[in-house]
C-alpha cells in the first residue's frame, strides 16, 4: 500500500472538461501495483447513460520517456465487469491517460458498457499488466452497491 495522494488528477481532468463530467461514486482505493513501479489508485465511477467509465490515477505518472523505453503497452492492466442483472459488458480495456502526470496521472477505463439504474451491484474485476506479478497484494475486485455504494474491496494474496 502506499499513501494515496489527493485526487488532484482526476479533479484538474473533470475541471478541464467544463463541468459536464463528473463522477457519480467517489472513492480512493488503491489497487495495489497493477504494472512495474506504478500503483493503480481507482478514484470513482462516472455512470451516464452512455457507457461506464472507471476514473483512476497512475501513481506515480507513466511518463512519455518511460513508454518510448519499455514499449507500447506495458502498462496496460486490465478490468471486467458484471452485475446483478447480467448485463452484457464488452472487455474491450478501452480508456487513455496522462502521460505527462509527474505524482499521479488520471485515466480512464470504459466497463464495456452501459450500467443499467436498475442494477443494484456492480462487481468490477482486475489484473496485472501481462507479464507482470505483483510483490504484494493487490485488489483482484471491487464490489459495489449501487446506485451510491459502499465499494468493498476484495484482495489478492
Amino acid at each position: 500500500m502506499i499513501s494515496i495522494p489527493p485526487r488532484t488528477a482526476t479533479d484538474a481532468y473533470l475541471a478541464r472538461m467544463g463541468g459536464t463530467r463528473r463522477l457519480d461514486l467517489v472513492f480512493d482505493i488503491d489497487l495495489g501495483e497493477l504494472l512495474e513501479g506504478h500503483h493503480v489508485v481507482a478514484r470513482g465511477l462516472e455512470l451516464p447513460e452512455g457507457e461506464g467509465m472507471l476514473h483512476y490515477e497512475f501513481v506515480p505518472g507513466i511518463r512519455q520517456d518511460e513508454m518510448d523505453a519499455k514499449g507500447p503497452f506495458f502498462w496496460l492492466w486490465t478490468l471486467s465487469a458484471e452485475d446483478d442483472l447480467g448485463t452484457p459488458y464488452h472487455d474491450s480495456n478501452t480508456g487513455a491517460f496522462d502521460p505527462n502526470g509527474v505524482t499521479a496521472a488520471h485515466g480512464s477505463r470504459h466497463l464495456g458498457g452501459r450500467v443499467p439504474r436498475s442494477a443494484r451491484r456492480l462487481r468490477v474485476t482486475f489484473a496485472p499488466a501481462e507479464g507482470w506479478t505483483p510483490a504484494r497484494p493487490w485488489c483482484r475486485e471491487l464490489d459495489v452497491a449501487l446506485p451510491d455504494g459502499p465499494v468493498t474491496e476484495i484482495r489478492a494474496r
